[in-house]
């Protein structure tokens, strides 16, 4: 599984965090005599403030979760995933509290209130995250900033009962206090600085054309050149109405210089507005590059698979090359023929390089590409870049003929939901029991 091959550092790290927190609760002395099962639900509170620290943390999407989890779509899984099994022990504890000796310290609200306002405002909130994809972003992204509030009501209901001294400057206590300095800054830093402070390539709009209907091509003119490897992705970001400052994800479809560009469909209100209201001169912010879908990072051969859309990324580095030193091969599919981009280019491509081969088809006339289709009589790196169902449907033919086989490929939800990942994870479960 690609999960676990990209992102095993990760979730080591992650792991060990969880031991090591289990453990510092089990070495330090209580302030008052208690069972086992007292320190067993204080460590499984603590371990749900640390989960939800780690969820703020990965929100960040900076170069050592990057690092960690081997690409963002994977940092955005693990993402999904933490928030629901922090959920998850949130209920285990709220069921188990009675089992805790308290030590009620002078505080000026309701600790124990505290707690249960915690518990239904992380419910609200994560059931609200499992609709993503259903809600206008912006108003999804405001509500995903409150999880910060149940995350301090949560801190706060802690330390005012815990049986053991969270606020002095033990072991126990610098590892907690300091799990809330990291959560509340991830949380903070999201909120106020992220848009700020992430978007550091400036640049405007160069030129605006239209391969074919439906698809706008974007020349944006930058301060600096990005610091970027063919394949990769940016988030793109401006200002002016009606964006208004949201970010979205694009691959790259090509660099010259301090000129990138964009090969955008439109698929929904977002890229419609590029593809309508952006104009000529109109500023544009960049991030920096993402992604580990980087041709050269791969061994020779290699077969390309691509849908729709899904091309933007191969086209970035077959712009970027006048010679082939690996055999290449590029299966284009696309419904019918008038929604192909730069058709007439991969053609002369495959006619120029001995190195470049490229296989043009149309799922309305040719059928859906399927890994019958495919030459891999090499024993090529596989790298794949199409819509959903595409990736689903070859991923699932690649794991039953040729599990052996390198396969890379990259696709995350920006916004996310957890209802396909949950009904896919349910369904696998009653498959494998039934």
């Amino acid at each position: 599984m690609q999960y676990l091959r990209s992102s095993w550092k990760g979730l080591v790290f992650f792991l060990g965090a969880f031991v090591f927190n289990a453990l510092l609760w089990l070495s330090s002395d209580p302030i008052l005599a208690q069972p086992i099962e007292s320190t067993a639900v204080q460590i499984v509170g603590s371990t749900v403030l640390l989960g939800f620290t780690l969820v703020f943390l990965l929100a960040t999407k900076n170069r050592f979760v990057n690092w960690l989890f081997g690409g963002l779509e994977h940092v955005y899984a693990t993402h999904r995933w933490l928030a629901v099994g922090a959920l998850a022990l949130v209920f285990v504890h709220a069921q188990t509290a009675n089992l805790i000796v308290l030590y009620f310290r002078d505080a000026p609200f309701d600790a124990a209130s505290a707690g249960v306002w915690a518990r239904n405002l992380f419910i609200a909130l994560i059931v609200l995250a499992l609709l993503a994809k259903y809600m206008n972003y912006e108003r999804w992204r405001l509500f995903h900033r409150f999880m910060v509030v149940p995350y301090l009501l949560a801190f706060y209901h802690a330390f005012a009962l815990s049986s053991y001294n969270l606020l002095s400057f033990t072991p126990l206590g610098v590892w907690t206090m300091a799990l809330g300095v990291v959560g509340v800054a991830s949380s903070l830093y999201m909120i106020a600085l992220y848009r700020k402070t992430a978007f550091k390539h400036k640049g405007k709009v160069a030129s605006k054309t239209f391969p074919t209907e439906g698809v706008v091509e974007i020349a944006l003119d930058l301060q600096a050149p990005l610091e970027f490897k063919t394949g990769q992705f940016v988030f793109f970001k401006v200002d002016k109405p009606p964006f208004d400052g949201v970010p979205h994800p694009f691959s790259v479809s090509g660099v010259d210089g301090k000129r990138v560009y964009f090969t955008i469909k439109a698929l929904g209100d977002y890229t419609e507005a590029l593809h309508d209201k952006l104009e000529e001169g109109d500023a544009v912010t960049l991030t920096g590059a993402f992604g580990h879908m980087t041709f050269d990072d791969y061994p020779s051969p290699q077969v390309w698979l691509a849908g729709g859309i899904g091309i933007t990324p191969f086209l970035s580095h077959l712009r970027s090359r006048e010679t082939f030193d690996k055999k290449i091969t590029l299966y284009y599919s696309v419904r019918n023929k008038d929604e192909a981009v730069h058709l007439e280019f991969f053609k002369a491509l495959d006619r120029q390089h001995e190195n470049f081969h490229f296989v043009f088809s149309e799922s309305d006339t040719d059928g859906f590409l399927s890994v019958d289709d495919l030459d891999l009589s090499d024993n090529p790196h596989v790298m794949l870049c199409g819509p959903v169902p595409m990736a689903k449907a070859l991923k699932k033919q690649f794991k039953k003929t040729d599990a052996h086989r390198s396969l890379t490929y990259e696709a995350f939800s920006f916004t996310g939901t957890l209802v396909p990942d949950l009904v896919g994870f349910f369904r696998r479960v009653i498959r494998r029991f039934a």
